[in-house]
């Protein structure tokens, strides 16, 4: 599956973690007192300190390697935690100020009692760079078409169902069928995403809805009146579908 965003999930095990933590061997490799900090306290903890990379770590599903660079790839051996070669890390410095700015400034403005505060996990979801499922799927289809983008919705499902790093609920789809009839005037595509999505949400009346539609601009009115009966079926006190139905049944 080509994507625009090089998205790339890593799970950690244990050993990292406890590398991570300061644990094990490994220890001696993550120094004592650290070098050219510029958003965190410089007379942070060593503990302290490496818990936060902790976090952002599993947050991204990324690796210490991904800011600091080093000799060995998933090894401490030879990193220079003080340098700024890599991007990355002027990357991660400018996301803690804007989180630092969120909670610090912004929430408070809101008057709201108790909010939840923003952490890296709250966008990344264990990406490194998270994107809305429907706009990679969209993206796909601009490039292939819809089958493509049916294509990577299953390889996506397939990898990462079940971890919250997409919405796979039948909303996504609905959403991208749509953009894809009414902007982009791909009444076909729109179809196999919507057969797609039920595929997986069978008992979804919006879908059941949405592709009677669709086959109602295309022309098949057996397959739109199917469609919209099972919608009203599924959601019986829909008066929109029943109306949707019975103009159908009443033009046969």
């Amino acid at each position: 599956m080509k994507t625009t965003t090089g998205r790339r999930f890593v799970v950690m095990g244990l050993g990292a973690l406890f590398l991570l933590a300061g644990f094990g061997p490994v220890a001696a490799q993550i120094p004592d007192e650290f070098k050219n900090l510029k958003v965190l306290p410089k007379d942070i903890g060593k503990r302290d300190l490496v818990e936060i990379m902790r976090n952002f770590a599993g947050a991204l599903g990324a690796r210490c390697t991904e800011c600091h660079p080093g000799e060995t790839p998933g090894s401490l051996e030879g990193v220079d935690f003080a340098s700024d070669e890599l991007e990355a890390k002027k990357v991660a410095r400018a996301m803690m100020k804007m989180v630092d700015e969120i909670n610090g400034k912004l929430i408070p403005a809101t008057g709201l009692e108790s909010p939840n505060e923003v952490r890296c996990v709250t966008c990344h979801r264990g990406l490194e760079h998270p994107e809305s499922l429907d706009r990679i799927l969209l993206a796909e289809a601009e490039e292939g078409g819809a089958g493509a983008a049916g294509k990577a919705y299953r390889e996506l499902r397939e990898e990462y169902y079940g971890s919250g790093s997409y919405a796979f609920g039948p909303g996504t789809l609905n959403s991208v069928a749509e953009t894809l009839a009414r902007e982009r005037n791909d009444v076909d595509g729109a179809v196999l995403l919507l057969k797609l999505n039920l595929e997986f949400h069978s008992e979804t009346a919006s879908s059941h809805m949405m592709l009677g539609q669709l086959y109602q601009v295309k022309g098949d009115k057996a397959a739109a009146i199917a469609s919209i009966t099972r919608a009203v079926e599924l959601s019986p006190d829909n008066p929109r579908a029943k109306q949707m139905l019975e103009r159908l049944r009443s033009s046969e």
